[in-house]
């Protein structure tokens, strides 16, 4: 007549989708939650220490040139044409690419880590990249993008915090 599994599965669900059998507990817990430990050994000392990827690798060929830019952002009410929307103080700083390229930046400032964002933009066509600190980090943010396609870009070194100037630092490398 019917197969003994379609019969159990079709009682399963119909107490269970009636709301049945709620009022039982569990007698023990379920051998999928119990937690497994697991334990990995290496000698001391031979273990690398974690690095922080900023983004992929540059490919090779590519010939790097690198700036470094020092400046101030801030407060808001200093600022006639602000932008992230109009509510925040920023600095652009336009490059060029000539050929297919990538691009690493690291920006450094004084104050809290979420103090300051970093954009990178096709100027004029759009946001590429935008990045912050991490919250518990130090007040820095470094990225990389490869893959750029020749044309010029603009970065955009927002401050956050409406009252206060920030200086900064930022690196900006271009590989060719």
């Amino acid at each position: 007549m019917y197969e003994p599994r379609v019969v159990v599965l079709a009682l399963s669900l119909s107490v269970t989708a009636c709301g049945g059998l709620t009022a039982l507990s569990p007698t023990a817990p379920s051998a999928a939650v119990v937690p497994q430990t697991a334990t990995i050994s290496s000698p001391a000392g031979n273990a690398p220490a974690p690095t922080h990827a900023i983004g992929p690798d540059v490919p090779a060929g590519l010939v790097p040139a690198t700036q470094v830019i020092t400046g101030s952002v801030g407060p808001l009410a200093s600022y006639a044409a602000p932008c992230y929307g109009g509510l925040y103080a920023c600095e652009r700083y336009r490059f060029t690419l000539q050929r297919d390229g990538a691009v690493e930046v690291t920006l450094s400032w004084q104050g809290g880590p979420r103090g300051m964002l970093i954009q990178l933009y096709r100027a004029g066509a759009g946001l590429v990249h935008e990045d912050v600190a991490p919250r518990d980090g130090a007040p820095a943010i470094t990225f990389r993008r490869v893959g750029l396609e020749p044309m010029e870009y603009e970065l955009r070194v927002v401050n956050w915090e409406p009252d206060v100037a920030h200086a900064f630092t930022m690196t900006l490398t271009t590989w060719q």
